[in-house]
C-alpha cells in the first residue's frame, strides 16, 4: 500500500488547473513614467490648491501606479500625502463615504507607505486619523486586502 498522505489528488482532476507563470505576473501592464503621470499629478495639485480635496483623493486612489519604478512611485506618493494633509479632521469621514472598496484599499496602502517613509511619519498623527477612520467606517477588511496584495504603490 502506498503512503496515502503523498498522493497528489490534483493529477486525477483533469479540470483542477495549476498555476502557470503568466498567472502570477503582476495584473499590470504598463509601466508609467513620471512625464506620463505628469497630467495626473498637476490635476492632484490643483485639487489640493483649490481645496477640493475628494474629487483629488479619488483621482488617486482611482488609478494607481503599480507598475512604476520606485522614483515614480516616490514623487507620485509626494502629492498624494500633500493632499492627505490638507484635509481637516472634520471632513474626513465624508470624503471616505465617497470612496468605493477600491479606492479605500488604495488608501489604505498609501497610509502604510505614509507610515513607513519618512515624510509620512513627520505627519503621522494625520496618517493615523485617516487610518482609524477608515478602519472605523470599513473594519479590518481594507487591511487584509492590504496585507494579501502584491500590487504596491
Amino acid at each position: 500500500m502506498t503512503d496515502w498522505r503523498r498522493i497528489d489528488i490534483d493529477a486525477f482532476d483533469p479540470e483542477c488547473g495549476r498555476l502557470t507563470n503568466e498567472d502570477l505576473k503582476p495584473p499590470y501592464n504598463s509601466h508609467p513614467s513620471l512625464q506620463e503621470l505628469q497630467p495626473k499629478i498637476s490635476q492632484l495639485r490643483t485639487a489640493a490648491t483649490s481645496g477640493d480635496f475628494a474629487k483629488g483623493i479619488q483621482l488617486a486612489t482611482t488609478d494607481p501606479v503599480y507598475g512604476a519604478d520606485d522614483e515614480t512611485k516616490y514623487q507620485y506618493f509626494l502629492i498624494v500625502l500633500q493632499l492627505l494633509t490638507q484635509v481637516r479632521q472634520a471632513d474626513i469621514s465624508a470624503i471616505l463615504q465617497q470612496l468605493n472598496r477600491d479606492q479605500q484599499d488604495v488608501l489604505v496602502k498609501y497610509l502604510y507607505k505614509g507610515m513607513s517613509l519618512l515624510e509620512g511619519q513627520k505627519q503621522g498623527g494625520i496618517l493615523l486619523c485617516w487610518f482609524d477612520k477608515i478602519t472605523a467606517m470599513s473594519g479590518i477588511n481594507p487591511i487584509i486586502r492590504y496585507l494579501s496584495d502584491r500590487n504596491t504603490v
